[in-house]
């Protein structure tokens, strides 16, 4: 598969959902300068409400940001008064240096989210936005973000409805395995409102206190 983008002005979005896993971290690391650019242009909403979100569950004291890309998410976790430690990873290096120049992050990381480089039970809560999407990060992902979070920990994350079936096969097995519940799941919205008609949803599970106890919900 070429790495060319054809027709001049195609658009990257659709030009990064056309390539495979070989060049894929190409591709993005040549779509950074202009990503936070595109994603402004399209309306992107789905790092403020996932930061929103997160700041409502309680994000602790140490919040990973798996997926970082340029660091919107840090930025509107920031924004909404998260104070601790924020940790990013992401596979392509592009994406990190602009996430860098942010200055929002104490640690960024040059990782897959199938791989996390953290101990387990390191973090307090998981972020990640853009993340599970087509040709990206599927659900077998999902163990490592439980793997990685403190008991009670929120993991928050987007979800495109035409992907959310297979994501929800990994998801099921790890809540029947007593490791995670989910406690919200939004009503698909979209959230590059400017760009296509394309539906996602905002799902938030919490990792169990025990084999059998849930964290407590918000307003609980």
């Amino acid at each position: 598969m070429t790495s060319e983008r054809s027709g001049g002005e195609a658009d990257f979005l659709d030009w990064i959902f056309d390539s495979d896993a070989s060049d894929l971290t190409e591709r993005y690391d040549r779509w950074a300068s202009t990503y936070d650019t595109d994603h402004d242009e399209w309306g992107w909403r789905g790092p403020h409400i996932a930061a929103e979100r997160l700041m409502a569950y309680g994000p602790g004291s140490v919040v990973l940001d798996a997926g970082c890309g340029t660091g919107r998410v840090g930025v509107s976790l920031r924004s909404c008064g998260f104070e601790g430690e924020l940790i990013g990873v992401d596979f392509s290096l592009g994406m990190l240096a602009a996430a860098e120049r942010l200055g929002v992050y104490d640690q960024l990381i040059h990782a897959t989210v199938l791989d996390l480089p953290l101990a387990k039970a390191s973090v307090d809560a998981v972020v990640s936005t853009g993340v599970f999407t087509h040709g990206h990060v599927g659900g077998e992902a999902f163990a490592e973000l439980v793997r990685v979070g403190r008991k009670g920990a929120a993991v928050v994350i987007t979800v495109r409805q035409d992907i959310t079936d297979d994501l929800m096969v990994h998801a099921d097995s790890l809540e029947a395995a007593g490791e995670w519940c989910l406690v919200e799941s939004s009503s698909p919205q979209q959230l590059h409102p400017s760009r296509d008609e394309s539906l996602q949803s905002l799902v938030v599970w919490r990792i169990l206190e025990s084999d059998n106890e849930a964290g407590a919900m918000v307003g609980e």
